[in-house]
């Protein structure tokens, strides 16, 4: 398992590994959809939502505005996911 830091939830992996594998950016809803559709224990929409900005508060995704906000992975996102950047270095 991953480092996590403390103000993660059940959601933030998840929701960073998603943003990684499409390599585009997504809505909160589509990443809520998808996750639910592809984990058998996924987080509630609730959870994802509530993830998004504290993930982008520690630069880890940002979101590109438009009528909705649309969300990537950042380049320290993926350093983390790889495993280059521990929890405590958020």
């Amino acid at each position: 398992m991953r480092d996590q830091a403390q103000w993660m939830n059940k959601a933030s992996i998840p929701v960073l590994e998603l943003l990684n594998e499409a390599g585009i950016a997504i809505p909160g809803q589509t990443i809520a959809l998808n996750l639910d559709r592809m984990l058998s224990h996924a987080p509630s929409r609730a959870t994802v939502y509530r993830t998004l900005d504290p993930l982008e508060a520690h630069g880890l995704i940002e979101h590109v505005t438009g009528d909705t906000k649309h969300y990537i992975i950042t380049e320290k996102g993926e350093q983390f996911l790889a495993g280059d950047l521990r929890a405590s270095e958020l």
